[in-house]
């Protein structure tokens, strides 16, 4: 699976990893998951090198992953530290050991750095306006698209009366102001307005800018895959892109609230889980008959001024895969 390297993809939200294995596929790989005493996460290749059984359906001993085929205990490091077979002073054999992968955890997700190692890694790529105070309720769905689809739904400005037109997008408003989009190497900020029909053309970028100078931008998507949607000061809606192989995608689609008083924010939570999910599915209905499924290979797409976003997304995300792919065989990154 082809990916940008040198970044931080969110792979799982912390409250997934327990003290058991966990096997999942990211990124194009099977992976295994865990946590040791101390509650740190570790992930590996989800085999053995022994003999290439899942290692998610061994268990934690201490601070060690035990194989459950021949009871292989590997350390955090990915060390194989025991093999029964051989007694606890027998020899190990050298290569008996399992790729480890860069992790960190924060904001409530297992954030996964693909690509080489290094002695000193740049910051999660996150919100500073949901860094403090807020709550949130969580949802996850996975999608039979490639990631490259899904994130470009969530910039496209004109498809709500279409698709949504019994939802967020009800009223019929049509017509695109904008919409205004700024960049930089890891990010799009989106301001836009739907509006019905003026019967005039959308306002100048230089109006545009103007009127969106001091405001939040609607849509704000940090690179590899993180989306925030600015409903008001108090509600915010926040999209993990995880991608799991080249046709599959997962969501983790999380409601930021200040409601009060507090004993309201449950109930609230359960229900923007509810509208969030049937939204979700009318945009699934429509984003699974893209074709081709990797918009990167869309040379026929004609985009028009209303995608200014995707057309951004597509340039920055082609200079990225530019400077370096991974190939989805773990730790192989070529240039």
């Amino acid at each position: 699976m082809k990916l940008p390297v040198d970044l931080w993809y969110p792979v799982l939200e912390s409250q997934e990893v327990r003290r058991r294995p966990i096997g999942v596929e990211r990124l194009g790989q099977q992976l295994v998951f865990w946590r040791d005493h101390a509650g740190r996460v570790h992930a590996h290749p989800d085999r053995c090198p022994h003999l290439g059984a899942s290692l998610s359906g061994g268990k934690i001993e201490g601070d060690c992953l035990v194989c459950p085929f021949h009871g292989f205990e590997f350390n955090q490091e990915g060390h194989c530290v025991h093999i029964p077979a051989h007694g606890r002073s027998g020899k190990i054999p050298g290569g008996m050991a399992l790729e480890t992968f860069p992790l960190t955890e924060v904001h409530g997700f297992i954030w996964l750095w693909l690509g080489p190692i290094r002695e000193c890694y740049p910051e999660v790529p996150f919100f500073p306006v949901l860094e403090s105070r807020w709550r949130y309720g969580s949802i996850k769905a996975e999608w039979p698209v490639h990631y490259t689809r899904a994130i470009e739904n969530q910039l496209d400005v004109a498809h709500l009366p279409f698709v949504h037109r019994s939802t967020i997008g009800a009223g019929g408003r049509t017509f695109i102001d904008g919409p205004y989009v700024e960049t930089d190497e890891h990010s799009i900020r989106v301001w836009v307005s739907n509006l019905h029909d003026p019967d005039r053309p959308s306002q100048s970028q230089q109006a545009l800018r103007k009127a969106s100078s001091g405001k939040d931008p609607g849509l704000h998507f940090i690179f590899p895959g993180v989306w925030l949607l600015n409903i008001s000061p108090r509600i915010k809606n926040l999209v993990a892109f995880v991608p799991i192989n080249e046709r599959r995608t997962l969501y983790y689609v999380r409601t930021y609230h200040r409601i009060h008083p507090r004993w309201l924010g449950k109930p609230f939570e359960w229900l923007m889980g509810l509208s969030n999910r049937f939204i979700l599915e009318q945009d699934r209905q429509v984003v699974v008959t893209q074709r081709p499924m990797n918009s990167g290979e869309a040379d026929h797409d004609r985009l028009i001024g209303a995608d200014r976003a995707i057309s951004q997304f597509r340039r920055i995300h082609q200079d990225l895969l530019a400077r370096g792919v991974d190939s989805g065989d773990a730790g192989v990154v070529t240039e």
